[in-house]
């Protein structure tokens, strides 16, 4: 019985050290003007931030075929922060408590062409989107609209889905079944003899 207890510590232990990042697949599509569009996917922390928030930690895809080279990392996070060019307020926070939002300053990162760029809500419904150059200045700005879903999710918000469990919570219950067995188990054993 002592190690089905124990087993099962290393098991959370495990579990709880090894957090998995949320990856969300964003969609922007301009109203008016330039940047056009933008298929981004961003990774986030899974648990909240100081601010009610989940802290950005990466992001990938392409903005107007300018495929982006990474993340501008926050040093206050989650806090806004002036960008070291002086063109940008951001904190790259993601809200997703409702209907998940990009906070306003929002998400910064960078592009291949060497522009900076800002996505940001002004509401739930509508975005803004700078590009800019450290050097030359803001180059370009749209307002248009985001689609935001958690990947892994079996619909998108609003529409009712739910969330797969993770390895680690699969490991979990299996090795919490096992555990139940093993005991009813070793009572059928004990009563027997």
């Amino acid at each position: 019985m002592g190690k089905i207890v124990a087993g099962l510590c290393a098991a959370l232990a495990l579990a709880a050290g090894r957090a998995q990042a949320a990856t969300w697949i964003v969609t922007y599509a301009s109203a008016g003007g330039a940047p056009l569009s933008a298929s981004l996917t961003v990774q986030t922390a899974d648990t909240l931030d100081a601010v009610g928030g989940l802290d950005i930690t990466g992001v990938t895809g392409a903005v107007d075929g300018d495929a982006v080279t990474g993340l501008i990392l926050n040093p206050g996070q989650p806090f806004a922060h002036l960008s070291a060019d002086g063109l940008f307020i951001y904190d790259n926070v993601l809200f997703a408590t409702g209907a998940p939002v990009f906070s306003n300053p929002g998400l910064f990162f960078s592009g291949a062409s060497g522009s900076e760029y800002n996505l940001f809500s002004d509401n739930a419904s509508t975005y803004e989107l700078y590009r800019a150059r450290s050097g030359t200045g803001y180059l370009a700005h749209s307002r248009g609209a985001v689609t935001l879903a958690r990947a892994g999710l079996i619909s998108t918000f609003g529409a009712g889905g739910g969330a797969v469990p993770e390895p680690a919570a699969w490991a979990l219950t299996i090795l919490g079944l096992g555990a139940v067995g093993a005991v009813m188990r070793r009572r059928r054993s004990l009563a027997a003899t």
